[in-house]
């Protein structure tokens, strides 16, 4: 899988974003965009409701009739891909229709809010999704490149696991288990030092939720015995 190189709070609506916090508990997507003037004004190539309404459908997977390349190239006016969508809502099998027929840049693209859909799963608590979300470069691993996906920030500089922790979500450090003992190394090592604009590492956050497990395997990462 090849993979191109690739501030300030800021409310992404469509996520729910504000400074770090869901205000949805479902991380709905209301707004019909098909009638948006910011999309008629800049011509942009639209992704409709109808195909949000039928990713959160997840079970008459009613998405298969219209994911195809067209849809692939789609964004809402939040810059969000089908990709994004499907990570937000969990709908795993429409993930992984996705990620077959899809180029892998998907993986990587980023919304207004700088989100990729790892961001967008791990902020929604979608942690097998996640499992979905990374498969393809665990199975293909080329570390680099990996991490590199793995570990993209956002406006906020967080990282996917910024965003679960700060939503509660202590279980996305499972995405890793998978993954061989050196790269799962390789990043933790990056993870649990890497800090957010608040000047907040993984650790930290995990120290101030009280996720002890979580705090004692950084530090043994950190500080090996």
């Amino acid at each position: 899988m090849d993979f191109p190189s690739g501030g300030e709070i800021m409310e992404d609506v469509e996520n729910n974003y504000i400074g770090g916090e869901n205000n949805d508990e479902e991380n709905r997507i209301e707004i019909s965009e098909e009638r948006s003037e910011e999309v008629q004004a800049h011509g942009w190539c639209l992704l409709p409701k109808r195909t949000y309404d039928s990713i959160k459908e997840k079970e008459d997977e009613s998405w298969r009739e219209i994911i195809d390349d067209q849809t692939l190239k789609q964004k809402s006016p939040g810059g969000n891909t089908v990709l994004h969508v499907a990570a937000l809502y969990g709908n795993d099998r429409c993930v992984e229709r996705i990620l077959e027929i899809g180029p892998a840049e998907l993986l990587i693209a980023l919304n207004n809010n700088g989100d990729t859909p790892l961001h967008v799963a791990a902020r929604a608590g979608k942690i097998s999704t996640l499992h979905k979300l990374v498969a393809p470069l665990l199975r293909n691993l080329n570390s680099q490149q990996a991490k590199m996906v793995i570990l993209v920030i956002n406006k906020q500089r967080n990282t996917l696991f910024h965003e679960a922790l700060l939503n509660g979500h202590k279980n996305v450090m499972e995405i890793l288990d998978s993954s061989p003992p050196g790269f799962r190394k390789l990043v933790e090592l990056e993870v649990f030092a890497c800090t957010n604009y608040q000047d907040k590492s993984v650790l930290q956050l995990a120290f101030e939720r009280g996720y002890e497990d979580i705090v004692d395997d950084g530090l043994t990462r950190i500080i090996p015995g």
